[in-house]
């Protein structure tokens, strides 16, 4: 059984800035389907639309027309139970993860949020879940009292991670989450979630602009424009056809220049 399905969704905003390419919708026919355990990349440049589907797939927006499915059931109708069933099964990790955190909540508090919202999980058992999910992103025990302003970015994404892992999601909908990190940060966060996806056996949507990252975490690219699924296509390959698809294969930058400054290369030494 699929996962979760965006099933022909458009998305228009009153009074919207995108009245020009797009006519009026920031998303046009959207179909994208997800299947238990897939790691997929969802990438294009700023404003092709990506992270509009990822709020509608998360249920943070409605679509202006089509639906989206979760386990065959139109997510718009849940109720109850049912409801409560899907926010458990489908977790976000945010770009920002400052703004993502209540600064005057220490760690435990964060990542306890969800196990009190969406779990029957006593105090004494949420923390020792904590305790379990901090050893799990790679913090020791002792990162559970401090508060966010006490760590580096890269440690509070990791709590972020943490949150959204602690009522274990089938689906992680990972926007834009290492893109404000170094270079070698980001790796090690990927290689984190790697790890994690596989023991696990959790579903991965990573939206991103960075065609550099995907061979680490992902299977499959589907890539946007002007608010259009142009290209759906494994990573390994990243064989593309469309022309927006190749301009962001040509982007690119290389991880190495070489001694004569000569960018447009990897250096193979």
């Amino acid at each position: 059984m699929t996962l979760l399905i965006a099933d022909d969704v458009t998305q228009r905003y009153a009074n919207s800035s995108f009245d020009g390419a797009l006519g009026g919708a920031v998303l046009r026919s959207v179909t994208l389907a997800l299947e238990p355990g897939e790691s997929v990349a969802l990438v294009g440049a700023s404003g092709a639309g990506k992270s509009t589907l990822g709020r509608v797939l998360l249920g943070l927006e409605a679509p202006s027309s089509g639906s989206v499915r979760f386990r065959d059931n139109d997510i718009a109708a849940l109720r109850g139970a049912d409801y409560r069933a899907y926010r458990r099964a489908v977790q976000v990790v945010f770009q920002d993860s400052m703004s993502a955190v209540n600064p005057r909540h220490d760690v435990a508090r964060i990542i306890a949020e969800p196990l009190r919202h969406l779990s029957t999980l006593a105090k004494a058992a949420r923390r020792q879940r904590i305790n379990t999910l901090l050893a799990q992103v790679g913090l020791g025990p002792e990162v559970a009292n401090k508060l966010p302003g006490q760590l580096s970015g890269g440690q509070l994404q990791r709590v972020c991670i943490a949150r959204a892992l602690a009522v274990e999601p089938a689906l992680l909908v990972l926007d834009e989450a290492v893109s404000n990190l170094d270079l070698v940060m980001q790796i090690q966060i990927l290689e984190l979630l790697a790890g994690l996806r596989q023991r696990l056996n959790m579903a991965m949507l990573f939206i991103t602009h960075d065609l550099r990252l995907i061979r680490r975490l992902c299977e499959r690219v589907v890539v946007m424009h002007e608010g259009e699924i142009v290209e759906d296509c494994p990573a390994a390959t990243l064989r593309f056809n469309h022309p927006a698809a190749r301009r962001l294969q040509e982007a690119i930058l290389p991880a190495r220049p070489n001694a004569l400054g000569e960018g447009n290369r990897v250096s193979r030494g």
